[in-house]
């Protein structure tokens, strides 16, 4: 062990683990041996440094092996160290007068106290039983005396001393100690120390290395299996009593290695533990683990000749491989890893606490003699940052990576803190070095020769597959069988985000295969592309085979998201776009020339729940909260890219839109039947009649819902005017078109206020005055204002649009001030409806405002900004237009409605001085092209309109970033623009200036970039988001653009690569096969999952041919488990909406519990699949002939049950595995191709001869 510090013999140190305070006490050259079950004085002796530090939760003696005690048996050993100090310092039961019971006892007191030092000073330290059993004999033997007590004196005296050690009896009965072996005691000999073996059972390692391992596996364990693992390692398996799951008892070779051989692995890993190997030589596990292989064999060597020790080859060799597991490798994790028979490994955290876990292939879930140490587990993460290049930290607490060792391939899954709250914790899923075969998968009864046959049938078919189950179902292995039965003709390109298909084996076999390695959802990306555009860059890549392994993006539910439906603007919270008819939403995206256009929605996503959310800030106010791996967009050498919101730091630029869309909906009028319920129609008699005649009175009547009376209570002499929602409804039964000019609406005894509202300049300024500067009660609107102008503009625009004569008056509360007064209900009812809000913390911008022609919306801006805006100008601060509010709604009404505008606002707060104290917001922009476009525009009655002119600056808002050389690509830097090659940046709208300038010669490209609607914001904050409970979250899918804008303020947002894989999958089907993995549990929970979560069109959906269903199958107690495959089903095309109510899925088989297989349903055995016709249709043999495709996929699954009964015959397993079952499929097909010949059809029977006659003689050559 290598203590911290020099630590001399017999001494200790205690070290902080965790939450385990670990005591490392040096037994090098001591007396006594390092064991607490067969040594009295290592007990005693640990006892005292137990009272001495009673917060000890781990015993470590350290010699040339380490011996660990575990925090279960260190507390045993606690709590009878704290009995000790209990009785002995606390209670001074060995004093003086312990033992003194007053007169006449000083005749037995010395006997007595004696007696106790030898129980508690000496028996009870080093043999805590033998003094339990001590006093029990001593009671006994006092009793008997009492007996034979000469008087009265004495029997009190003796019953007070019983009672003395009655009491220590009682404590030392209630200890852990006594209670394990309570029923064992009976014939206990004192000082015999075989019953502690029972107890303390040390954790045992090398001195070279942190992992400790309980070298002896439980007394009460039953062996059910033992084996080894090459030629040093062995396994046994026990079954534990009272513990379901099994001991995989585990003996590397590092344990049993002598004493010298310790000593020289020590040595040797001590002097290589001063190399530390560079970044870049990880990267090559291969060549490192070389070099530290031959460099430690060279050093082992020379240390053993100093030593006089002599070793033999193998021995040499034997030591380096483990010397260099112990450097540069990963310890015992290698060991578990070359064991064919484990599939998966735990190892959770706090490290050092529990042992590791693994899935054993015949034993299922495993516990291991194996404790890893913190030390282990720090080390593996170092590692495995290096070797693939990811990070591991807060920030990015996720790594998913992959091992590769001489004789064994995993997956690596890493999580850390903040995530895992206790530190680290791996997973690792073992790949086997060949992929698996359908006749290993009949062998193990996972599948039958019969959907063998129909799978190796529909891969040469062409068909589309998708394997669904769930975690550990086996379905990437079964996508790996699919694999091998492709033809070596042909070229296939494997797509994963961590690789597990045997890519290399299948390379070495003679497969034309490409692997490609996409980025990972749960990690940092680095240059990795999306698994996206992964999959559109294979189907680039020629006719190929697509093999689409398990690829593992989106905004938190409640972020607001801009879209436009039937004309109007909306700000909606993305959740409650689920189950929205979407045929009439558009949203503005940013288009490949960079410009910002509507275009149609064309999916919207919702993703399983996630924990950890990202908060992102900008410099302008923005923020939006999303998932780590949703991507933004940046900038960098002129082109706008994603960016995953996890690889963002403090300063990263990100896109802005700086112009949306107006004019889409720039409608004339207001129709207040469509906007108002509460109120009534005036002048309703004309259109009312003609309704009337056309369906009767009585019909009117019903359609109205009139109870009292009938239709004519509307014209009578004491007449009310009709309720909107009820001439409504009849105008729209009876067809009836009334002139809406003519009508006006009524409430109560107030005035009236035209149907129709002319959606003006004057109009739209009014809403901005009241916005700014009005309120309304329940009967009016009033506006306050101190300039006469504007107070003369509000009372023309209430006489010419509303027909009102507002009343006016002078107000003198916080200076004087205009009140303007519009006693109309209609109207108060209108801006209620349309959102301006009541108070101005409540204020808000109406919807229709944004789709307007631009005029009309700086008319808004005028009325707005001549309340509580503000302009100022100096040669100090330059120019800022400002806007004030309380309400943070209106704020961001505001920056969005300015984007549509082309201006680009930032938004700060600060606490009002004024009444309320409420948080003040302020929206303020100072760039001086979007002042000069403001000011030429609004009408700013307020201020000057005066610009304080500057050179156009290298502003830090807005910058973009580049490498010179890519710039002087785009366009020539003539001598006044030579300066920017002495920097990486400029503004964007200084790089505007210089592509306008023809001197420069700029590019189209560049000049689309620098003229592009987008602003370069900069991220300010980045808040990490944990939440208890998982949300949902979600995202919407922009073909083909794939961006959309959202978040508070607007920020341009990345689509989901979800749904564009599953896109390119239905485009990849018109190659080869396609093939992929996906979680679900039934064909129905497939569908399910693509079209309602991760809104994959049903189109699209319909792309996929085939679902196979791979799932554990549990034994009825619930202890074992078998991987089966449960379904076989196709995904018929002549269905709309449910697949299941539409006979959407075609059950090809089932897995039948009873029979423990599949078995073929009736429409598998009559030829009624649309999949297996349509492979039929394309082959002159089986075009309308159903006999002739059954008999082919019952040949194939000839095949391939012989070739299992062959391997069980010969007890040759390998004839299982793909170099065979991969040779052997191209002979079918050559005797296919060579029958046919010969015949003119495929006559099976022939075929499966001549495949026989093959196979017994390449079994003769083996």
């Amino acid at each position: 062990m290598l203590f911290n510090k020099k630590i001399k013999p017999d001494d200790y140190e205690l070290i902080k683990e965790g939450s385990d305070t670990v005591i490392r006490i040096n037994t090098s050259g001591v007396s006594y041996l390092p064991s607490l079950e067969d040594d009295a004085n290592c007990m005693a002796i640990t006892i005292d440094k137990l009272v001495e530090n009673p917060g000890i939760t781990r015993i470590v003696f350290s010699d040339r092996r380490n011996y660990t005690y575990p925090y279960d048996q260190t507390e045993i050993l606690r709590e009878v160290a704290s009995i000790y100090s209990l009785l002995v310092k606390r209670k001074k039961l060995l004093g003086i007068d312990s033992v003194n019971f007053g007169q006449g006892s000083e005749r037995y007191s010395d006997n007595w106290r004696n007696e106790l030092q030898n129980l508690l000073l000496g028996l009870l330290k080093s043999d805590p039983i033998s003094a339990f059993v001590e006093i029990k004999r001593l009671i006994r033997e006092e009793k008997a005396k009492i007996q034979i007590a000469s008087g009265l004196q004495e029997v009190n005296h003796r019953n007070s001393y019983v009672e003395l050690l009655m009491y220590v009896h009682s404590v030392l009965e209630e200890t852990k100690l006594i209670k394990l072996v309570s029923g064992k005691l009976s014939g206990h000999i004192i000082g015999n120390r075989i019953i502690y073996k029972e107890v303390f059972r040390p954790i045992i390692s090398p001195d070279f290395m942190f992992t400790r391992l309980m070298a002896e596996a439980p007394l009460d364990a039953s062996e059910l299996d033992t084996y080894s693992i090459g030629e040093n390692a062995d396994v046994s398996i026990f079954k534990l009593k009272n513990n379901i799951k099994y001991l995989y008892h585990l003996s590397p070779p590092e344990f049993k290695l002598d004493e010298d051989k310790y000593e020289l692995l020590d040595i040797a890993r001590r002097t290589l533990a001063e190399h530390k190997p560079k970044k870049e030589e990880f990267l090559d596990t291969e060549k490192i683990r070389g070099t530290f292989y031959n460099i430690g064999k060279d050093l082992i060597q020379e240390l053993a000749v100093r030593k006089g020790i002599n070793l033999k080859l193998k021995e040499l060799s034997e030591l380096a491989n483990i010397l260099v597991r112990y450097t540069v490798g990963f310890g015992l994790i290698e060991v578990l890893l070359n064991d064919e028979k484990v599939q998966d490994i735990s190892i959770n955290g706090p490290i050092g606490e529990s042992p590791i876990f693994l899935v054993h292939q015949e034993f299922d879930e495993c516990v291991t003699n194996i404790y890893p140490s913190k030390e282990d587990g720090e080390g593996w993460a170092s590692k495995f940052r290096v070797m693939s290049g990811r990070p591991l930290d807060e920030a990015n607490p996720v790594l998913d990576t992959e091992l590769t060792l001489p004789n064994a391939r995993a997956r690596v899954a890493i999580i850390s803190a903040p995530l895992n709250p206790v530190g680290l914790a791996y997973t690792l899923r073992r790949h086997r070095d060949d992929p698996w075969t359908l006749p290993l998968f009949i062998k193990n009864g996972m599948i039958n020769p019969l959907s063998a046959g129909l799978i190796s049938f529909l891969v040469d078919g062409n068909r589309s597959i998708l394997v669904a189950g769930t975690r550990g179902s086996g379905k990437t292995s079964l996508l790996g069988s699919v694999l091998v039965e492709v033809m070596r003709k042909y070229k296939i390109i494997t797509v994963e985000d961590t690789l597990e298909l045997c890519v290399d084996s299948l390379r070495k076999l003679g497969y034309n295969i490409q692997p490609m390695k996409v980025r990972s959802a749960l990690t940092k990306g680095g240059s990795e592309l999306e698994a996206d555009e992964g999959i559109r860059t294979s189907l680039r890549m020629g006719d190929s085979a697509l093999i689409v392994g398990e690829i593992r993006s989106s905004i938190r539910g409640t972020e607001e998201v801009v879209i436009v439906e039937n004309g109007i603007t909306k700000r909606v919270q993305i959740k409650d776009l689920e189950n929205k008819d979407i045929e009439n939403i558009y949203v503005p995206t940013l288009d490949f020339n960079l410009k910002v256009k509507l275009s149609k929605l064309t999916a919207f996503v919702k993703h399983p729940q996630r924990n950890k959310l990202l908060r992102i800030k900008t410099r302008t106010g923005r923020n939006v909260t999303v998932t780590p791996d949703h991507s933004l967009f940046t900038s960098h050498n002129f082109k706008v890219n994603p960016i995953e919101c996890k690889d963002l730091k403090i300063g990263s630029k990100i896109v802005l839109p700086s112009k949306l869309p107006c004019g889409y909906n720039d409608i004339k009028h207001l129709n207040l039947l469509e906007i108002l319920d509460n109120a009534r129609v005036e002048n309703f008699e004309e259109p009312v009649r003609s309704a009337i005649s056309k369906v009767g009175w009585k019909e009117a009547t019903s359609i109205c819902e009139i109870k009292s009376g009938d239709i004519y209570n509307y014209f009578r002499k004491q007449k009310t005017n009709m309720p909107i929602n009820a001439f409504n409804k009849l105008m729209m039964v009876t067809n009836e078109n009334p002139n809406l000019e003519s009508l006006s609406i009524k409430n109560g005894t107030s005035n009236n206020l035209n149907v129709l509202l002319p959606v003006n300049s004057n109009f739209c300024r009014f809403l901005g005055y009241f916005i700014s500067e009005g309120y309304y009660s329940k009967n009016g609107v009033v506006l306050s204002n101190n300039n006469e102008k504007i107070v003369s503009d509000i009372v023309n625009i209430c006489k010419t649009e509303f027909k009102l004569s507002p009343y006016i008056r002078k107000t003198h509360g916080l200076g004087e001030s205009n009140q303007i007064s519009i006693h109309n209900s209609p109207l108060v009812k209108l801006l209620s409806s349309i959102g301006c809000g009541r108070t101005s913390k409540e204020k808000g911008i109406p919807a229709f405002i944004y789709g307007l022609s631009e005029e009309k919306i700086y008319s808004f801006l005028s009325g707005l900004y001549a309340g509580d805006g503000n302009f100022t100008y100096s040669k100090s601060s330059g120019n800022c237009a400002r806007y004030y509010t309380i309400s943070l709604k209106l704020a961001e009404d505001l920056m969005y409605l300015l984007l549509h505008v082309g201006i680009v606002a930032r938004l700060h707060s600060r606490k009002s001085k004024g009444i309320g104290k409420n948080e003040l917001y302020v929206v303020e922009f100072k760039d001086r092209n979007f002042l000069k476009k403001f000011l030429d525009k609004i009408d700013f009655i307020k201020y000057d309109k005066k610009i304080i002119e500057k050179n156009v600056s290298h502003s830090k808002f807005n910058d973009v970033s580049y490498d010179i050389e890519e710039l002087e690509k785009h366009l020539k830097l003539i001598r006044k623009y030579r300066h920017l090659r002495k920097y990486n940046s400029c503004g964007k709208e200084f790089l505007r200036k210089i592509v306008a300038d023809e001197n420069t010669r700029a590019d189209d490209y560049i000049k689309s970039f620098a003229n592009g609607e987008f602003y370069l914001d900069e991220v300010k904050e980045i808040e990490e988001v944990n939440l208890e409970e998982g949300e949902h979250v979600y995202d919407l899918s922009v073909s083909p653009t794939q961006n959309f804008i959202g978040g508070f303020g607007g920020i341009l947002l990345h689509n989901t690569e979800a749904l564009a894989l599953f896109e390119a999958m239905r485009v990849g089907a018109l190659s080869n096969v396609v093939a992929g993995t996906i979680h679900g549990a039934s064909p129905y929970g497939v569908y399910d999952r693509l079209v309602n979560d991760l809104k994959v069109p049903k189109t699209s959906f319909k792309a996929t041919d085939i679902i196979i269903i791979a799932n554990p199958v549990r034994s009825a107690d619930g202890l074992h488990k078998k991987r089966r495959c449960l379904e076989i089903a196709e995904v018929r095309k002549n269905w709309e909406n449910d697949p299941i109510a539409e006979g959407g899925f075609n059950d090809l088989m089932k897995y039948d519990a009873k029979l423990d297989t599949l078995k073929p349903s009736d429409n598998l055995i009559n030829g009624d699949s649309d999949v297996l016709k349509d492979i039929a249709s394309g082959v002159k043999e089986w075009v309308g002939n159903w006999d002739a495709v059954w008999d082919n996929i019952t040949l194939r699954a000839n095949i391939k049950q012989a070739i299992v009964e062959y391997a069980n015959q010969t007890g040759n397993n390998a004839i299982l595995e793909a170099p065979f079952v991969i040779r052997s499929n191209d002979v079918f097909h050559q005797i296919c191709d060579e029958v046919r010949e010969e015949v003119g059809s495929i006559d099976s029977k022939r075929v499966l001869f001549l495949w026989n006659e093959w196979v017994r003689n390449e079994l003769k050559a083996i």
